[in-house]
């Protein structure tokens, strides 16, 4: 990496370090805490969207006595036309098409038995969706790998149980489900135009927000070379040691996105090059040698849509 591309890094991944901390952060005060102009931390973030060095923040739901979500990694004879079928289908989330363990995930609403689709072949796994985590990446370069296996090595079992983390019951009602479904992708859209979009009061909002964390997570990540310049690895762990998971890849220079499925963890990690895919696998197999995790499996995303 250059000098000067190693700077714009280092800016970007400062500007990233206050919208993660404070997702609806304004310009001038991201400007005051980095020290920089205003008008370039808006010039860096216009780009930082455009080339999805940043995604987010976006808001996941945390599950509820009366509101669930659930995964399903499947496999299918067909799995492309399975993936473009699942396009647009009532309850479907997000949608995937893959090469591995599964070739077709799906996360939905409500449970659906997809056994009955065409060209059903079998049920990986299927579980209800917990609570989704996005730990703020290191700055770092992919020479990380020796503060990962220093880690690993350090790690010493001791068993860590699951907590319920099940809301009590999601009082929201219209106004809060269409706020959610307009600041799902991004709360950095700007609240005052598109409030009079959606014809929602800005109390209602404010109220909304000061609750939202009681029923979702806010998720932002980070990924140096643009999300669409890795390829995306789906590892799915049998482990008693969500913590220590979660720490392990936060070792990485891009965020790795985390979601509870039952008691197991479904991560997904952004990679390049071949050196570093080889040393993940490694450090996979390290994991398990250590007893971080009991078993996994894995596949690459090829496709994925959010209809």
């Amino acid at each position: 990496m250059s000098q000067i591309s190693q700077i714009k890094w280092q800016k970007y991944y400062k500007i990233f370090e206050q919208v993660y901390e404070e997702p609806s952060m304004t310009i001038f005060d991201i400007a005051q805490n980095v020290t920089l102009s205003r008008n370039t931390v808006a010039q860096y973030l216009k780009y930082m969207y455009e080339h999805q060095i940043m995604v987010g923040p976006h808001i996941c739901m945390r599950p509820a006595v009366n509101y669930a979500e659930y995964v399903y990694l499947m496999n299918f004879e067909n799995p492309l036309e399975t993936f473009k079928g699942l396009k647009g289908f009532p309850h479907v989330l997000y949608n995937a098409v893959s090469i591995g363990g599964w070739n077709t995930m799906v996360v939905t609403d409500k449970q659906l038995d997809f056994p009955q689709l065409v060209g059903f072949q079998d049920m990986v796994y299927e579980k209800m969706k917990g609570v989704t985590y996005t730990p703020k990446p290191a700055f770092s370069m992919w020479n990380c790998f020796k503060s990962v296996y220093n880690y690993i090595d350090q790690f010493t079992p001791k068993r860590i149980e699951y907590n319920d983390q099940v809301c009590p019951v999601l009082p929201w009602g219209e106004n809060e489900w269409v706020l959610y479904h307009t600041f799902q992708s991004c709360m950095r859209k700007k609240v005052t135009p598109t409030l009079k979009g959606i014809v929602i009061q800005y109390e209602h909002y404010t109220k909304w927000k000061k609750e939202l964390l009681e029923y979702c997570t806010v998720n932002t990540r980070f990924y140096p070379d643009g999300y669409g310049n890795y390829l995306h690895y789906c590892f799915l762990f049998d482990t008693h040691y969500k913590e220590s998971v979660l720490e392990l890849f936060s070792l990485f220079p891009a965020t790795p996105f985390v979601m509870e499925v039952g008691d197991q963890l479904l991560v997904f990690v952004a990679l390049t090059g071949s050196d570093v895919i080889r040393n993940v696998f490694c450090t996979v197999y390290d994991m398990k040698v250590k007893k971080m995790i009991n078993d996994w499996k894995y596949a690459v995303v090829i496709s994925e849509c959010y209809p």
